[in-house]
């Protein structure tokens, strides 16, 4: 099946007949009406029902209509892509667990570094959607934080994927929460002192990761699961509840009044990036890297 049949397809789909089509798309009646025959003899069933009324899809040329217009959309962005070379846009791209740096050092590298014509992703997820996402070339680093105990398993992880992990620091397990929380001026905090608040987590669901994460010995008895910071960062100020995460805080966080405190008892994480191990550094990612590393020692020297 040609880009070309695709389009003539879904051409008599929107059209409504064959006829029609053809007068759309500046072709004639015989052209379409052989590509249509071409797809059906090719997957060996009918797509379009004819009657004396017109022609309706099957269930299978539903079917089929659907994965030839998604084929279509991504031919058209590779098209707007690659094929215009008038101006060719800059794309950077980050995966990250939630809590962990990273969106100061994508700002200002949009800042010192882009031109008017960019893409930028940052998204927050699980630790093995940010390992996946990676591996597969998605994005160009990763950043990740894990429990000392849960290494091993990912560092299989990681060789199965086709990731290389670099350190970068071993940082103690610090619990979220706002100016105002009632263990918010205590030098560090003991996993039993966080029994009377609600903890909030991020999308523990059945096929949630949490080994490479899980800090905490005991279950919280009252857990809000949530999958962005929007909503974490409503409910601590909303419920005296706290998040365990990485204890680094982004410019907007200190700003907004939302401490990171040591857990005394509850571990440490280490922390670094992931970058793909077939693929070199690109420029841009040395530069987003360096600026990230300056992150971090900011952030360290206003604790």
């Amino acid at each position: 099946m040609t880009i070309q049949q695709m389009r003539y397809f879904l051409g008599v789909i929107y059209a409504g007949s064959v006829s029609k089509a053809a007068r759309q798309m500046y072709t004639t009646q015989s052209t379409v009406s052989v590509a249509i025959q071409n797809i059906e003899s090719e997957f060996g069933f009918e797509v379009f029902r004819r009657s004396s009324s017109g022609i309706d899809l099957t269930e299978r040329g539903a079917s089929l209509a659907l994965d030839v217009k998604r084929i279509l959309q991504q031919v058209d962005m590779l098209n707007t892509k690659y094929v215009d070379h008038t101006e060719q846009r800059i794309e950077f791209s980050v995966a990250t667990q939630h809590h962990m740096p990273g969106i100061d050092a994508l700002c200002s590298l949009v800042r010192e570094h882009m031109e008017d014509c960019y893409r930028v992703d940052f998204y927050e997820m699980r630790t093995s959607e940010v390992l996946n996402a990676v591996s597969a070339g998605k994005y160009d680093v990763g950043i990740l934080f894990f429990t000392s105990g849960s290494k091993n398993f990912l560092t299989q992880k990681l060789r199965m994927a086709g990731t290389v992990f670099h350190h970068i620091a071993y940082k103690p397990v610090h619990v979220y929460l706002r100016q105002g929380h009632p263990l918010a001026g205590a030098g560090v905090i003991y996993e039993e002192d966080l029994k009377n608040y609600p903890r909030v987590a991020y999308d523990r669901g059945i096929d949630t990761d949490i080994i490479f994460t899980d800090a905490l010995k005991e279950y919280s008895p009252s857990v809000i699961n949530v999958n962005d910071r929007a909503a974490a960062y409503m409910i601590l100020q909303e419920l005296d509840a706290y998040i365990l995460g990485s204890g680094y805080r982004t410019s907007s966080e200190r700003q907004n009044g939302i401490l990171a405190v040591p857990a005394a008892d509850c571990g440490s994480w280490e922390i670094g990036y992931l970058l793909q191990s077939k693929i070199g550094e690109s420029s841009l990612t040395r530069k987003f890297l360096k600026l990230f590393q300056e992150e971090l020692e900011r952030d360290q020297s206003l604790l």
